[in-house]
């Protein structure tokens, strides 16, 4: 979690989350892993389609539900479709010049795709080559209370399985609490070479890529954000999780580690305020944390410029070093290394 709008405008500890917000968040990968939010997975009402195409839900839905040889094969084209599309079990979907677009006027919903339920395991799920859009500007986020209540807006949700891998994907015109997310019950997660455009309109806490799994990989990912103030572009829990080679520009921070075993290594960060935040809330505390050879570049006068636009002021140099200890630890932190991180 990148922080609550409060601290930011305030100037507190800011863009990092006050702790009931940003525990909020945590307890909904949680509820996920544990079942808890099938409640939550019931398709929307039926909206105005996109003008970009007819609504195709069924005719994509169908397609998820039959794959061949475990291959769904997506045609080519861009498909208007009304959340949620829903899996059955882990399968390999390639698109092929495909783009999955929320319909105009959906409004806000659980996510674009997902299991069936809750606890559908989804080992084996491959996804690549798929441009997924969620139209924010036909779907614009009025209040973003209910994104915190149920209807987070995510696009991918991954709540357990094995062998996980999303890649060589594009995620554009996004607005949501989450991009993708993968739930505790998770393992061997790969999300590598996918391409993210995102907005946070109106100011809401983000994490474009949220994880709570076991060995977790995410790497050679692009982020682009726009003043994304209250956002993180990587956050993971769990444990094991590696994060290399990613680019991100645009976002206040750029990762908030809350796993141990994790490392960040040849990371290029543009532009942030704070690069690389560490979060110790676990009894053990956090533990083997290496952080180095990364561009860990800020510009903190473009973020005071920011804040100063929305009444705010940029908080103390403790919270916007290039890697900090995240003032909201309740736990120790053990082995955590920082080095030949260039500004």
């Amino acid at each position: 979690m990148a922080g609550t709008q409060q601290e930011v405008l305030a100037g507190g500890e800011a863009a990092r989350g006050g702790a009931a917000l940003r525990a909020g968040k945590y307890a909904i990968a949680l509820s996920v892993a544990a079942g808890i939010a099938a409640s939550m997975l019931a398709l929307a009402p039926a909206a105005q389609a996109a003008a970009a195409a007819p609504n195709a839900t069924a005719r994509i839905q169908a397609l998820l539900n039959k794959p061949v040889d475990g291959i769904v094969d997506l045609p080519s084209g861009t498909f208007s479709v009304q959340p949620t599309l829903k899996l059955q079990q882990g399968e390999r979907i390639i698109g092929h010049g495909t783009t999955l677009r929320v319909a105009t006027g959906s409004g806000n919903y659980y996510a674009m795709l997902t299991g069936t339920d809750a606890t559908t395991d989804l080992s084996g799920l491959a996804i690549t080559g798929v441009t997924f859009d969620q139209n924010s500007s036909g779907n614009p986020i009025r209040t973003s209370a209910p994104l915190f209540n149920g209807k987070p807006r995510f696009v991918l949700l991954i709540a357990a399985g094995t062998g996980i891998k999303i890649t060589n994907d594009r995620f554009i015109g996004s607005d949501n609490v989450d991009t993708i997310v993968t739930g505790g019950a998770t393992q061997n997660v790969t999300i590598s070479h996918n391409e993210f455009a995102t907005i946070n309109t109106p100011l809401h806490d983000h994490s474009t890529i949220y994880t709570s799994g076991t060995d977790t990989v995410i790497s050679d990912n692009t982020f682009t954000g726009r003043a994304l103030v209250d956002s993180a572009a990587i956050e993971v829990h769990g444990d094991h999780a590696s994060i290399t080679g990613n680019h991100v520009s645009g976002y206040y921070k750029a990762a908030n580690i809350v796993a141990s075993d994790t490392t960040f290594q040849g990371n290029h960060v543009s532009g942030a305020a704070n690069p690389v935040d560490l979060w110790s809330v676990t009894s053990a505390g956090l533990r083997n944390v290496t952080v180095t050879g990364n561009v860990l570049n800020r510009n903190l006068a473009h973020w005071a410029r920011v804040l100063r636009s929305l009444g705010g002021s940029l908080p103390t140099a403790r919270s916007t070093g290039q890697v900090t200890r995240d003032a909201h630890s309740t736990q120790s932190f053990h082995d955590i290394t920082i080095g030949h991180n260039k500004g």
